[in-house]
């Protein structure tokens, strides 16, 4: 998030304030030029003398010499007008001062005043609320920049970060499912506009939902993540996170580590997940089960002499191999019989996934699916998994589709972003 420097503000503002010389209407004038809008201010004669000397001294940055003239002025103020008056000199006068409290101080006046004198429209507002907004929060009063980047945002802000910083305030107030939905809320319309927010920025709402355990918010922000920004760490970081927060086991489990696998990103994982994803189906899946630890040791996360569990596991499947193989034929015929069951039909069709043959899988989920008992969502997303590593991404999509409720449908909702959007590299 980029904030404005506190040099610059004036600038930015457009604030220029004319000399007040006693009896002259130069201010009014002035501000009749910049701002047609607002109402003409009423400034009686008493308080231009020490106004003036306050503009002169500003200008010659004469910052003692200013104070005790605004200060003078502010006690001759007397209406909303004339306070709105004081407070646009005080501001300039610590912009000169390059003090930052000064300026935040000062800025606080002009608003208060400015309000109270009816002179801010919605573009002076959504400028001078989003630097006020911008000044607390780098002072860590969030629950202030919360409140002023509401206001700055309702006038209409066109600033980048303005929904950023906001986000991030409320998040530091405790606020985090409303700091989410901020952030979401402009990158939905980012979205509908063609249009991606900065990744950054949904990396920042990623964070925020782990940290308050909100596992919903984090699917939803990190498909959306993951759509814009198909990069394999952001992948990876978006599963495996989310495995934790969801607290994941068994076969759900087993699928979560299968789609990393799928979307090539379980190489940039711990050497546990691949112990973990071996575990989960070398008893049952040898092939499988040496497979991933093969890819392990390949992609220099395992080491067969120092890992016991690596060891052990392909020292055990190794032998079953050629067995496991020859049974493939008879239990594909097996699950295609008039006997087979949901679950029959399953282990056969995982046993071929495990070898790679994932449209011979996609079939046998098929079959699956047509069994008394079937488990929908567990045979849907396979079978999404399969198609998809088959090249049927039309296929994959139109099966993951059906899975909207469950403990399947964040995993659905991962596998979907990758049949359509592939993770680079």
């Amino acid at each position: 998030m980029n904030f404005t420097s506190r040099f610059a503000l004036v600038t930015a503002l457009g604030m220029a304030v004319a000399a007040v010389a006693p009896g002259t209407a130069a201010f009014a004038a002035k501000k009749k030029e910049e701002a047609p809008a607002a109402p003409q201010l009423k400034i009686g004669q008493e308080i231009r003398k020490p106004l003036g000397e306050a503009d002169a001294a500003i200008k010659k940055k004469d910052i003692p010499a200013a104070e005790a003239a605004l200060a003078q002025a502010k006690q001759l103020a007397k209406t909303p007008d004339e306070q709105f008056a004081v407070a646009q000199y005080g501001l300039n006068m610590a912009q000169a001062s390059g003090d930052q409290a000064k300026l935040s101080a000062a800025l606080d006046e002009l608003i208060a005043t400015g309000e109270a004198a009816n002179q801010l429209n919605d573009e002076t507002r959504a400028k001078y609320y989003w630097f006020q907004g911008q000044f607390a929060y780098q002072g860590k009063n969030y629950a202030k920049a919360e409140a002023s980047l509401t206001r700055a945002i309702a006038a209409g802000s066109t600033e980048p970060d303005a929904y950023a910083i906001l986000a991030d305030a409320q998040n530091r107030n405790g606020k985090t499912a409303e700091a989410l939905a901020t952030l979401q809320k402009v990158m939905d319309a980012k979205a509908a506009a063609g249009q991606a927010a900065p990744s950054e920025w949904y990396g920042r709402g990623a964070d925020m939902a782990s940290r308050a355990k909100l596992p919903a918010q984090f699917v939803k922000i990190t498909t959306a993540w993951l759509a814009a920004y198909p990069v394999k760490q952001n992948w990876h970081d978006s599963l495996f996170i989310y495995r934790q927060l969801a607290g994941l086991s068994g076969d759900i489990d087993l699928d979560l580590l299968r789609l990393s696998r799928a979307a090539g990103v379980l190489p940039l994982s711990a050497q546990s997940n691949y112990i973990d994803y071996a575990l989960a189906v070398y008893l049952r899946f040898p092939n499988e089960g040496v497979d991933v630890l093969n890819e392990g040791i390949a992609a220099g996360k395992l080491n067969a002499a120092s890992s016991q569990n690596t060891r052990e596991i392909i020292a055990l499947s190794k032998p079953k191999l050629a067995a496991d193989k020859a049974s493939i034929p008879a239990a594909i015929t097996a699950a295609n019989g008039p006997k087979a069951t949901y679950k029959s039909a399953m282990t056969t069709a995982d046993l071929v996934y495990g070898y790679k043959d994932y449209a011979k899988a996609a079939d046998l989920y098929k079959v699956a699916l047509t069994k008394p008992g079937a488990d929908t969502a567990q045979a849907n997303f396979r079978l999404g998994l399969a198609l998809g590593q088959a090249g049927d991404k039309a296929g994959a999509k139109a099966a993951l589709d059906t899975i909207t409720t469950g403990a399947y449908a964040p995993l659905a909702g991962y596998a979907k972003v990758w049949v359509q959007t592939p993770p680079a590299s």
